[in-house]
């Protein structure tokens, strides 16, 4: 009796099922931009749900129990070594989210080609690099990637044109990639808020009035509004509630996804209303008037 008791216990033991532990599996979620923001309440709420969790960004998550990687997304080199490094722990990466952003105001004739590169080297390109060096494990864990995107991606936002065309880039990765990834069991998803209150608002570049000959009286409402509706808008706490629910719930799809019953309802006034009648109301919406052409 006690030679068949040993020989089944070791079986479960080589095979790792040991009685009462099959649901005590760890899952690891990768949140890349943590330290503050819709990003860190996303650590804190995969964290509350039984997830390890990481986070990849410049700055430190204050989080108790974030592991952290500090690393600026735009240096190439350090990026693949932090990755690498990450990455050969043998984890069960289960989620990734992209919440890395920056934003600037700026009229396009004044515009530095530095500014604008390192823009879209955190909105896309890190965004797709970070994508690329963890989809084979996502492939193995049959997991997530989501990447934080913007209502800006489908309304415009006054004199903040490269971040716009960045999240649009970004939506239109996603919905393009979401064909190429159904048959690996891996979803790729992109979670537009609108205005949300963060230090966000605080941290955009904005180039100084008075070097932008022309643009500053445009430029200052078009800011000023802006950073109203933001801080005026959701909480991240609830924006990342949308971003775990769309990347745990077996009935999510791949795909882009508004966070908030407003923005939803704007979403599709972008779909179902004439174009110029559309970007009247953006007008009226940041300077008062609607502009001519």
């Amino acid at each position: 009796m006690f030679g068949k008791r040993s020989i089944f216990g070791i079986k479960f033991f080589l095979s790792g099922k040991k009685i009462g532990m099959e649901n005590q599996e760890v899952k690891e979620a990768l949140i890349v931009g943590a330290s503050s923001g819709i990003g860190a309440e996303t650590a804190a709420l995969f964290l509350a749900k039984g997830y390890s969790v990481t986070n990849l960004s410049r700055g430190e998550c204050k989080i108790t129990g974030v592991r952290n990687l500090l690393c600026d997304v735009t240096d190439g080199e350090k990026l693949d070594k932090v990755l690498e490094n990450y990455l050969s722990d043998g984890k069960g990466l289960k989620t990734v989210v992209y919440s890395a952003g920056f934003s600037m105001a700026a009229p396009l004739e004044y515009a530095e080609e530095k500014d604008i590169k390192y823009l879209y080297e955190v909105n896309f390109f890190a965004f797709l690099k970070i994508l690329g060096k963890t989809l084979p494990y996502l492939k193995q864990n049959r997991g997530t990637f989501c990447v934080i995107s913007s209502v800006g991606g489908a309304i415009p936002i006054a004199y903040d044109a490269y971040y716009s065309s960045s999240k649009a880039a970004v939506n239109m990765a996603v919905n393009a990639l979401r064909q190429e990834f159904a048959p690996l069991g891996v979803r790729i998803i992109s979670v537009m808020p609108g205005g949300t209150k963060t230090n966000f608002s605080f941290k955009r570049k904005i180039y100084p009035y008075a070097d932008v000959n022309g643009y500053a009286e445009d430029m200052n409402s078009a800011v000023k509004t802006l950073q109203g509706i933001e801080q005026k808008g959701m909480k991240p706490s609830a924006v990342a509630k949308t971003i775990y629910r769309k990347c745990t719930s077996k009935y999510a799809y791949s795909g882009v996804y508004a966070a908030g019953a407003i923005n939803k309802i704007l979403i599709a006034f972008t779909r179902i209303l004439p174009q110029q009648l559309f970007a009247g109301l953006v007008s009226l919406v940041y300077f008062g008037k609607e502009k001519g052409e």
